[in-house]
């Protein structure tokens, strides 16, 4: 992919999903074999114009994600990649059986897309909240999961898990604007591997998803404070990158924030990996907490559950104090 300030501007315009049915109409474009498969979710997925152009490479099973996983698994049965797109907590927990048997035990080359996770479909309440998702995906064997940052970030994972041979649950958070956070100079992916936006000393903030657009905007105000942290953007929360992670091992605070539960998200995989070693950081875990959040606006909720910039500021500042 080319990335250039029109292509970064046009990416964050499109919204979550917006670009990622534009990364897989490119690989259409590009002669790319995969199918791509949604439970009536085709507009929704950013599909309009590969189903105009590539209809053969589309198939719409209906309002049924228990078979759209079935479907999927069989088309991928030969080993061409398929995207199989619908809303998170439908892509997760009502599909469980089948994505735990076919994508988990089998390993079906299937990549399944987790539309508008987190609280952005806030106006339909708890049953579309992704809040649990991560949670669920990564105690399943063999299945890699990856939550972007951003539309270019989509765009490179997009790229990357189609060459990638083994199932993959993509997680996408974000609404309808999607701010940039790569650019022509720092844009890069790699499955497993994180990428550090920026060094600081002793404390170290880590992200996943559409959130670390907050958490940089806090830093950058810190950083006027005399405050400096190191910035990760861990977009691959299975696996987790532990060279990165040991790196951490001598700062006195590490910080989490993720649009997800704080029981089971990155969080939790990142005390699993501290867990056992003998020097490691004080470990503050910012999320949702273990309940579901009553319905409201997207941008209240997001304040509610201490997610907003100035939330995240304020947590900082009180947890170093503590130390």
């Amino acid at each position: 992919m080319e990335i250039t300030s029109k292509q970064i501007r046009f990416l964050a315009r499109m919204g979550s999903r917006g670009a990622f049915g534009d990364a897989v109409y490119q690989l259409a474009k590009q002669g790319k074999e995969f199918f791509a498969l949604s439970a009536d979710l085709g507009h929704a997925s950013g599909f309009d114009r590969l189903i105009r152009d590539y209809p053969e490479k589309y198939i719409n099973v209906g309002i049924a994600e228990q078979n759209l996983i079935g479907v999927a698994a069989g088309l991928a049965k030969e080993g061409t990649p398929v995207f199989a797109t619908t809303y998170a907590p439908f892509a997760s927990f009502r599909c469980a059986d089948q994505v735990r048997n076919y994508l988990g035990y089998m390993g079906l080359n299937v990549k399944i897309i987790g539309l508008d996770s987190g609280m952005i479909q806030s106006k339909f309440g708890g049953s579309h909240y992704g809040l649990e998702d991560i949670s669920l995906m990564r105690a399943i064997p063999n299945l890699t999961v990856i939550s972007p940052s951003d539309g270019v970030q989509i765009a490179l994972a997009v790229e990357e898990i189609v060459k990638y041979r083994g199932p993959v649950y993509l997680r996408l958070t974000g609404g309808a604007y999607l701010p940039a956070i790569y650019n022509e100079n720092n844009a890069d992916f790699k499955i497993g591997k994180a990428n550090i936006l920026r060094y600081g000393k002793e404390i170290a903030v880590i992200a996943t998803g559409s959130v670390l657009h907050n958490v940089i905007q806090a830093c950058d105000e810190l950083q006027e404070e005399n405050i400096h942290c190191t910035i990760i953007d861990m977009h691959t929360v299975k696996p987790l990158d532990s060279q990165c992670l040991k790196q951490l091992q001598n700062y006195s605070i590490v910080f989490t924030f993720e649009e997800h539960s704080v029981v089971g998200g990155l969080g939790s995989a990142i005390a699993e990996y501290y867990a056992d070693k003998l020097k490691r950081p004080r470990h503050v875990m910012i999320g949702t907490q273990d309940r579901f959040p009553h319905p409201g606006e997207y941008h209240f909720l997001i304040e509610e559950n201490k997610l907003s910039s100035k939330a995240i500021k304020r947590k900082i500042l009180d947890s170093i104090q503590i130390t």
